[in-house]
């Protein structure tokens, strides 16, 4: 039973924070408590207040932390060394936390934090991590002096073991100094993170949304770029960074990018419904309201926003989000008796560009000269024709414009390229058809303009599938992350059918070479592709990621199962096996996974299957081996050697008797 809980805390573990460890974390603590095991029970507790914290739910960790607190000090000689470490260090979690929800008195927070100190000095006078936290509730209250005060003892108090981690200490160390208005000592300090020295869970991600607006005001636009469009990969979706999507979508609205900023609020609004906290969601209205409030400016207060269902009006839209940000404000603001949160949200709702455009990649610009049609036709024309690639149909200049996606029966035009099969390296595509680096140059330049001037003309069709080749030249000269924004921008405006299967072919591409594999992944299987999903299987199983190699096999499985193609669904299902086996120590999981495997391939053609059948039977009989079932091993070994009898393979035969051998040793 003990195993049990172990193995639920280890495959919990494994995983990516979110609501699928978080469930699993959950079922462990049942568990635990179930069988009254103390040592587990402090486990699963501290493992779950880990992923509250970082899956987005830090309100559900005061209470798992209360009870570990109580726990430890009530019996405080049934914790060990670590434990009671671990316990101390999620103190700053909960000190940070209580910021960020008015309904927690301020008397109460301030009561922690001494809490906190008195607790850290009897562990060894560690006041590096209590100064730090000092600091941010006197920056969170408005008191300038005292932050200043706090941030002083922070920083010349050496560093100890429950210090934050180096990273994100100099993370905090560079959003204090942005608030006490030091953006050059800000950017200095960051570049431990800059250059690579140290990271940790949410670096480099959280340096470099802290430094957006100081690369800005200090005139280092490049880096601003950059430092967005990183950033921002990094974290979409994830519901624990509702508060840097409002970060993003300001920066969006300061540097004349309202549209990508209106992508960013598109995508990410449904996660208000459900905020980690009301801090995170005041952020995110603030900025939100910032934001629309710019588009209404620049002439764009036409455009909706769909939310629960509808279209919302740019308009409305803005003054739901100014009212929601202000009603919390208010609520800051009453608990912490002053009016710092009010007067932040209105400075904040009422700031100006700091920069008139900063473009993100080369067609996020106006137009300059020339049709986009004959840019469009002349920059397809310079593009190799891979034959991994699809291309978009340039018009022809009197061909009709509006929002409705070209035809995609219409002939493509030389150079252009053909559907089929999965994108390779930029680097290979071009030489496999003998392309010009210096051609593919060119193209990147005609098909940019075509885009802008497409949007220019308020033409969202056309612009839609010149990205779908834009992207693909971007990706054929090495700037990946320029391919992936431009093919998610191409995927978001065309309609299902080839030049959106184009389109994330490309995309799919372009996460390979940025190892987001996770996204790649979602892609492929939209794709309903399952020669690409199982060549992306195939590369995460060779770095041992077994656990999301299984889950690329599984998918590939589906398809063909879906295809009536049996074979190699059991195919993909053996494969999915073994990585299971790798990636659990629970053994019923992974016979559960063989016994799959084994069902599909028994209803394909016997001849076609049997050596795979006879491969099966000795793979798992290895399994059952190390799991110490002999007597089922024995079977399987038997049922191997038989199999690969019947194929006339001795090596396969010499294989299963040695392990049959061996299993009486």
């Amino acid at each position: 039973m003990t195993e049990d809980v172990q193995a639920l805390l280890s495959e919990a573990g494994a995983m990516p924070y979110g609501e699928a460890r978080t469930v699993l974390a959950e079922r462990a603590l049942r568990e635990a408590e179930a069988r009254r095991e103390h040592a587990l029970i402090v486990r699963a507790r501290l493992d779950l207040t880990q992923a509250y914290q970082y899956g987005g739910e830090p309100v559900k960790a005061f209470t798992v932390f209360s009870r570990n607190l109580a726990d430890h000090d009530a019996e405080p000689g049934r914790w060990g060394h670590w434990e009671t470490r671990e316990l101390l260090w999620h103190f700053k979690w909960i000190i940070a936390d209580m910021r960020r929800f008015p309904e927690i008195p301020l008397r109460r927070a301030l009561d922690a934090i001494d809490d906190m100190e008195r607790r850290y000095r009897q562990a060894g006078d560690l006041l590096h991590a209590v100064h730090a936290k000092r600091c941010f509730i006197a920056l969170h209250l408005g008191d300038d002096d005292a932050t200043r005060e706090w941030f002083h003892r922070w920083r010349t108090t050496p560093r100890d073991s429950l210090s934050d981690c180096e990273a994100c200490d100099t993370d905090s160390t560079a959003a204090a100094l942005v608030h006490l208005g030091r953006d050059e000592d800000a950017i200095a300090a960051a570049q431990p993170i800059l250059q690579g020295e140290t990271t940790c869970e949410v670096q480099p991600q959280g340096i470099l949304t802290t430094l957006m607006l100081p690369y800005v005001r200090t005139g280092r636009h490049r880096e601003a770029v950059q430092a967005h469009r990183r950033a921002y990969r990094l974290v979409q979706g994830n519901i624990a960074y509702l508060d840097d999507f409002g970060d993003h979508m300001e920066f969006c609205a300061l540097t004349g990018n309202e549209a990508r900023g209106l992508e960013i609020l598109q995508r990410e609004l449904p996660l208000l419904e459900r905020p980690p906290s009301p801090s995170d969601a005041r952020r995110f209205m603030g900025c939100a309201a910032l934001l629309l409030r710019r588009l209404e400016e620049t002439g764009h207060g036409h455009l909706t926003v769909h939310r629960a269902g509808r279209d919302v009006p740019v308009p409305e839209l803005r003054a739901t989000m100014e009212a929601g940000a202000r009603e919390i404000a208010a609520r800051f603001d009453a608990r912490n008796g002053n009016d710092t949160s009010t007067r932040r949200l209105e400075a904040l709702l009422a700031a100006t560009p700091l920069a008139g455009h900063l473009p993100l990649v080369a067609h996020h610009r106006p137009a300059t000269t020339g049709s986009p049609h004959t840019h469009w036709r002349r920059g397809a024309a310079l593009l190799p024709t891979p034959t991994a690639f699809s291309t978009s149909t340039p018009p022809t200049e009197t061909a009709p414009s509006g929002d409705a996606p070209a035809s995609a029966g219409e002939p493509s035009p030389e150079g252009g390229a053909s559907v089929s099969g999965a994108a390779p390296s930029p680097e290979g595509a071009v030489r496999a058809v003998g392309g010009s680096a210096s051609g593919v140059e060119a193209a990147v330049g005609e098909l940019a303009e075509a885009v802008a001037g497409f949007a220019g003309l308020g033409d969202r069709g056309r612009a839609a599938l010149a990205r779908v080749d834009l992207a693909r030249a971007y990706l054929l000269t090495g700037r990946v992350l320029d391919a992936a924004e431009t093919a998610e921008e191409a995927v978001a405006a065309l309609p299902d059918g080839e030049q959106r299967d184009a389109a994330r072919r490309t995309l799919a591409a372009a996460l390979r070479e940025l190892g987001e594999a996770e996204r790649e992944l979602e892609t492929l299987k939209l794709l309903r592709d399952p020669a690409s999903l199982t060549e992306l299987a195939d590369r995460l199983a060779e770095r041992d990621d077994d656990r999301e190699a299984a889950r690329a096999y599984a998918e590939a499985a589906a398809l063909h199962r879906a295809a009536g193609d049996p074979l190699e669904a059991g195919r993909s299902l053996a494969r999915a096996a073994k990585c299971v086996y790798y990636s659990t120590s629970d053994l019923a999981t992974s016979l559960r996974a063989y016994a799959e495997a084994r069902e599909a391939l028994s209803a394909a053609d016997p001849a076609e299957a049997a050596r795979d059948l006879a491969e099966l039977a000795y793979d798992e009989a290895t399994v059952l081996d190390w799991y110490e079932d002999a007597a089922r091993a024995a079977e399987l070994c038997e049922e191997a050697a038989r199999r690969f009898a019947e194929l006339e393979d001795e090596d396969g035969v010499e294989r299963a008797r040695d392990l049959l051998e061996s299993l009486s040793d």
